[in-house]
């Protein structure tokens, strides 16, 4: 009990400080006080010192601006942990409702169950990246409906379509590799791992540069689309990709929106999801990529 407390206290502290304006330190205190969550200033000041030390997020004070705030330069991705956050405040609210009543799975509709096959396995993952140890796993290839051992020095967990990816290298390769943790059986944490993540940056970079996981070995481009409002505001709420800048509309309702990115698969067929909503304006191979997918989609109707 005593450490769930703890951790909603601190996911409370966090989320905090992130959606006010530098807060005063007496301000965190009523704001817990108002969640039942009841601290001294000595206390939440170690809270503040856990938050660094445990979770890479400084929270920092600011004598101009006489409150605190999150230090994103001298932070982990604030826009990831923060994904990480909802899912484990999602998680804790199905928790607490399920103990008082199950008729809580009455009232939520899952998209695909499937999404959360392999989340298990999480726990595992991220505790083997943070101690910078090997794992241990055994992979089924649904391609070749065939299972087999790996040890893997993993470097990072990845998200893509509701679904999640542990990325690192497999021992005796020396290129990074990415499987989808649903597949994934008989996981188990192993010795210390003697390969260095900053020895492979430069391809961990790559899932940077693209949508997905499949940098297919090409150049970022830039790349401009065509795109109508009404669409553009579901880009709004949810970028296709952190390089996306949209510009204002035109005089027929449309938008240029603007990306640099390596064009890979995923990417195309984020642009086929929107139909005639979108248009490529360049560069002109990625245009004809597109028109080539929509006339073999085509061809198989005939």
């Amino acid at each position: 009990m005593a450490t769930h407390i703890i951790t909603r206290r601190i996911q409370n502290i966090i989320q905090f400080v992130y959606d006010s304006k530098y807060p005063s330190k007496q301000a965190i205190l009523d704001y817990l006080e108002d969640k039942d969550l009841f601290l001294t200033s000595r206390t939440l000041e170690r809270d503040f010192e856990r938050i660094r030390t445990d979770l890479g997020l400084e929270i920092t004070y600011s004598k101009k601006q006489m409150g605190y705030f999150i230090d994103e330069e001298n932070s982990v991705k604030v826009d990831s942990f923060f994904r990480l956050l909802e899912i484990v405040s999602i998680a804790d609210i199905f928790s607490e409702s399920l103990k008082d009543s199950k008729k809580i799975l009455d009232f939520v509709s899952f998209d695909d169950s499937k999404s959360f096959k392999g989340i298990e396995n999480i726990k595992t993952i991220l505790l083997a990246i943070s101690q910078k140890r090997k794992l241990h796993f055994k992979h089924h290839n649904f391609e070749r409906n065939t299972l087999r051992k790996y040890e893997l020095t993993p470097f990072l967990l990845k998200e893509f379509e509701n679904r999640w990816y542990v990325i690192g290298v497999p021992t005796g390769v020396n290129k990074i590799w990415s499987f989808g943790i649903d597949r994934l059986s008989d996981i188990e944490k192993g010795n210390k791992a003697n390969l260095k993540k900053s020895e492979f940056n430069k391809q961990l970079k790559t899932y940077e540069e693209i949508v997905g996981l499949n940098p297919e070995d090409k150049k970022v481009e830039k790349i401009r689309l065509y795109i109508n409002t009404l669409h553009v505001n579901y880009m709004r709420s949810l970028p296709l990709h952190h390089s996306q800048v949209i510009h204002p509309k035109d005089e027929k309702g449309f938008h240029f929106v603007d990306f640099e990115l390596v064009p890979n698969y995923e990417f195309k067929t984020l642009i086929l999801k929107m139909g005639d909503y979108a248009r490529v304006i360049s560069p002109p191979k990625l245009k004809a990529d597109i028109v080539y997918m929509l006339k073999a989609t085509l061809k198989n109707y005939r």
